[in-house]
């Protein structure tokens, strides 16, 4: 479930008290992916719970979750590496067709569509009023106070707007601050303060702005913002608890768990093995449905994230769409470098991988990671999750990594790990990265699926005994002598080129044993460029060659 959450891709029109509180909400469901968008000059009224401060303020932290400013599109995939929410000036929502997100939230409130379209991302959701369910969105959320509060609508609108603040201790109107007239407005007091009836919180054009209840000011506007007459200055909350102040309303986590119950059904559908092996969701009877294949296949091929963890999740569980699915993507497959990297636990494959990721990435291209571990005993899912030690490289959109269980397979891949790198293959992924789950002797499989098998040792293990008794040794492409700064790195250097010595040449690659450390860079880029040098040899020598 988390694999697949991560990959998603989310933008939230909005960034004030309840679009913050979705993002939260999202973010803590490990959906981390997230970029808003604001105008340039926010109004929330509950700033210290608004992640549109950071648009004033570069950076805002919302029980404990941060967000923070990037200046365009191209500051995203920054914010995500550093596990912060990204939040850009776009009122207009320029920025989703190059995101291609597969998620559009519309949380600004505005009572109206303001251009948010169905056809925007695979699931379009609409806080309230404004938004017709099965028209303009996929699904409204109720935001109106009372018994339907949070409500899902996946056909029809929300309930009218009525106007009225909900009511808290009693109160409802006398509770918020409004404008008495046009002008700026110049703040007396601050959030957090405890207010008596009558007190002055501001004022606007030398009007006096007074509180109607005793209570805390529990949001007010920028001081210097200038308003219309009626507006919403401020929020007094008559319970008196200086903690809600700077925590979630109860309202915003109703509403927020609503939209992350809709996110979850899209892409975690509850599975039913029994059911599923019958008829899955794509299938009717016996029979793929034609429309539902042609629509993941498009967003495959168009990069969607959320169609490929989908056909992944298919192609895992070996449902009745995954040999139909696979089938129909066998004319996008075929152009990226598949790059097999073996090696006992604890050699460094993870931190090499993710070093190795980079340097593709630098160079412009695309990168699939599939890292198989082995399966958890009780759910049989990936036990120890790849994706936490290559946390340097997770948050990089042009980057999708994909755990594995192994599932009983004992020939160091995942069963189904061909067919998932086809996925990314069609997905455009100009490198596609094998991590094996690090069983030794037994990972011949990766010789099947990769066009570069490179094997890894570190000094102390006993590896090169081992590869030569296993045969370990006749598979691999490229060599790496790990570790370097561990005593008798160059020895297992030598002894590696020694072996190799012995072996009779199969073809004209010039096998190579390099030393390197990926936690110092040494000796990486010569790795990298003699991948590079391997693949052009194959396509050289090798040009029809297609691994399934």
């Amino acid at each position: 479930m988390s694999d697949q959450l991560s990959n998603i891709t989310i933008c939230i029109k909005g960034a004030g008290e309840m679009a913050s509180a979705v993002a939260w909400r999202l973010y803590r469901a490990n959906i981390q992916r997230l970029c808003m968008l604001e105008v340039p000059r926010p109004l929330a009224v509950r700033r210290r719970v608004s992640f549109c401060e950071a648009i004033y303020a570069d950076r805002q932290t919302i029980e404990g979750i941060t967000a923070e400013r990037t200046l365009d599109q191209h500051g995203i995939p920054a914010a995500w590496q550093k596990g912060h929410i990204a939040v850009l000036v776009d009122p207009e929502g320029k920025t989703i067709p190059d995101l291609k997100p597969d998620v559009v939230i519309d949380a600004i409130l505005a009572k109206r569509n303001l251009g948010t379209r169905r056809d925007q991302a695979a699931l379009v959701v609409g806080l309230g009023p404004g938004f017709e369910a099965g028209r303009d969105v996929h699904a409204v959320i109720e935001t109106n106070r009372g018994h339907n509060l949070g409500r899902i609508i996946t056909r029809g609108r929300a309930e009218p707007n009525t106007g009225i603040p909900g009511r808290i201790a009693g109160f409802a109107a006398r509770r918020v601050l409004r404008a008495p007239g046009p002008g700026r407005f110049q703040a007396v007091l601050d959030i957090g303060q405890i207010v008596k009836t009558g007190d002055v919180v501001g004022r606007v054009a030398n009007q006096e702005v007074c509180a109607q209840i005793d209570g805390i000011l529990r949001g007010l506007l920028r001081a210097g913002t200038r308003v219309t007459a009626h507006m919403k200055l401020g929020d007094i909350d008559p319970r008196g608890n200086p903690a809600f102040c700077d925590t979630i309303s109860d309202k915003a986590r109703a509403i927020s768990g609503s939209v992350l119950e809709v996110v979850l059904r899209q892409f975690l559908p509850p599975v039913d093995r029994e059911a599923a092996s019958k008829a899955p969701a794509a299938a009717t009877g016996d029979e793929v449905d034609p429309k539902a294949l042609a629509d993941r296949v498009a967003g495959i091929v168009a990069g969607r994230l959320g169609d490929m963890a989908g056909a992944m999740r298919e192609v895992e569980n070996q449902t009745a769409l995954a040999a139909p699915l696979l089938t129909a993507l066998r004319p996008y497959v075929g152009r990226a470098h598949r790059i097999g990297v073996t090696g006992p636990p604890g050699v460094g494959k993870s931190t090499f991988i993710s070093r190795l990721v980079g340097l593709f990435r630098r160079a412009g291209a695309t990168v699939g990671v599939i890292a198989v571990d082995p399966s958890s005993p009780t759910s049989g899912g990936a036990l120890l999750g790849d994706r936490l030690r290559m946390d340097t490289v997770a948050g990089d959109t042009g980057v999708f990594i994909r755990s594995m269980a192994t599932r009983g397979t004992t020939g160091g891949l995942a069963g189904q790990a061909a067919g998932v790198a086809d996925v990314c293959d069609a997905a455009d992924k100009a490198v596609i990265l094998f991590e094996t789950v690090g069983v030794g002797q037994t990972e011949f499989d990766i010789a099947a699926v990769a066009d570069t098998v490179i094997n890894m040792c570190m000094p102390g293990s006993g590896d090169v005994i081992q590869g030569m008794k296993s045969g370990l040794m006749e598979i691999g492409d490229i060599f790496i002598a790990h570790k370097a700064d561990l005593p008798g790195a160059a020895q297992m250097q030598a002894d590696l080129e020694s072996v190799l010595g012995m072996r009779p040449a199969q073809d004209a690659w010039k096998r190579t044993v390099w030393l390197a450390d990926s936690a110092t860079g040494t000796g990486l880029e010569d790795v990298y460029n003699n991948i590079n040098a391997h693949w052009k040899f194959l396509r050289k020598n090798a040009p029809d060659r297609k691994l399934s």
